[in-house]
């Protein structure tokens, strides 16, 4: 029986603090696809004394034992949903946590996923690509710090964390190898999740208010999201440093997550237009089927809002040109997904969410945001 499986069951039968370190240490020792039974066996018997947080962190633990793996547990989205409502810190909690692991790589290449790791000139490279992306978080959030680097960044992203954010930090990365990019993968997609959560609710404020014939609060609801979705964009620039054979090495574990399973891009793309009845009706929608339900029940959207809205020529062009701008987000965000996907998986790979790959993109950008 290994150490951690010890730590694990002298917790389970005596209280106490859970060994947090232990686990993460051992999941990342093995990659959560390779984690011995007798670990596995005891995180089994200690989920029964589990609740809350804890209660959650082992059901993303165990969820390849259980047979829930998917890509809500791949990302640990129940560990970072509850932090989703402040977009801003989340945003700069994660991203400077990726850039702490680039710079351990470089200080100490023989660390946590020490398979390929980054010659400094990448990291350097992603490491500015990272502060692209959080420096307006960080201004609007009053952490703003002039011309400072990454290193600076995270000692002062580490020095305001609660107790709680540095455990949700520690506990929402479980990569299922021991490649050194796929903690990069996992923290631009947790982003893209934190973002599609926040475009949720300016889509669900514009559709509300353009049905309570508020033009001008629809139009700053959707500008909002637009400027939001573009604020965030750089982090392509960061997946585009990752290695297509260090992608290709970890991939082989994930079959069964995959962005098509994603909550809040699907609810983003049904609140700015109720899907067509093939779309509604294809694989990508019965990947999320609560989202297909409530579309199904009537989810307000905005182009509907926007079809019946009475408002003046002159707000209906106004909220007009703020559902193009918005658009146009998706629609660069969507190319440059397609780009990438094609560059690490090649035109004929399938994708892991049981899909046709790179060819299920090529349909999906097509998809117009609104009618």
């Amino acid at each position: 029986m290994s150490a951690e499986a010890v730590f694990v069951r002298t917790w389970t039968v005596g209280g106490g603090d859970f060994p947090y370190q232990a686990v993460l240490t051992a999941y990342r020792r093995w990659g959560k696809a390779l984690v011995p039974d007798g670990l596995l066996d005891a995180l089994c018997e200690a989920r029964s004394q589990a609740t809350g947080t804890l209660l959650s962190f082992l059901d993303v633990l165990l969820d390849k034992r259980d047979g829930t793996y998917d890509y809500r547990s791949y990302l640990a989205l129940p560990l970072l949903t509850p932090h989703f409502p402040d977009r801003d810190t989340l945003t700069v909690l994660l991203v400077a946590d990726l850039m702490r692991f680039e710079l351990a790589a470089c200080d100490d290449p023989a660390g946590p996923l020490p398979v390929m790791p980054p010659d400094d000139a990448l990291v350097q490279k992603r490491l500015r690509h990272g502060l692209r992306v959080i420096r307006p978080a960080l201004d609007r959030l009053g952490w703003a710090m002039p011309d400072t680097d990454a290193r600076t960044v995270w000692e002062m992203v580490d020095s305001k964390m609660s107790d709680d954010q540095r455990l949700m930090l520690r506990c929402s990365i479980l990569p299922v190898d021991v490649v050194h990019d796929e903690y990069l993968f996992i923290r631009v997609l947790q982003t893209f999740e934190t973002s599609f959560a926040a475009l949720v609710r300016d889509l669900e404020s514009a559709a509300g208010a353009l049905t309570a014939g508020n033009a001008a609060a629809a139009e700053e609801a959707l500008h909002h999201a637009a400027a939001l979705l573009r604020e965030v964009s750089p982090m392509w620039s960061v997946v585009a440093t990752m290695r297509v054979e260090a992608f290709r090495r970890f991939r082989q574990w994930t079959e069964g997550a995959s962005a098509i399973q994603s909550r809040h891009y699907k609810l983003m793309e049904s609140l700015a237009r109720r899907p067509d009845p093939a779309r509604l009706g294809s694989a990508a929608y019965e990947n999320v089927p609560e989202v297909q339900a409530l579309v199904m029940t009537g989810l307000p959207s905005v182009d509907e809002a926007y079809g019946t809205a009475r408002l003046t020529l002159a707000e209906h062009a106004a909220v007009g040109a703020a559902m193009a701008d918005f658009a146009a987000s998706v629609d660069a965000w969507r190319r440059t997904h397609y780009r990438l996907a094609t560059r690490m998986l090649g035109n004929d790979t399938g994708g892991t969410g049981y899909t046709n790959g790179t060819s299920y993109l090529a349909q999906a950008r097509e998809i117009p945001v609104f009618k």
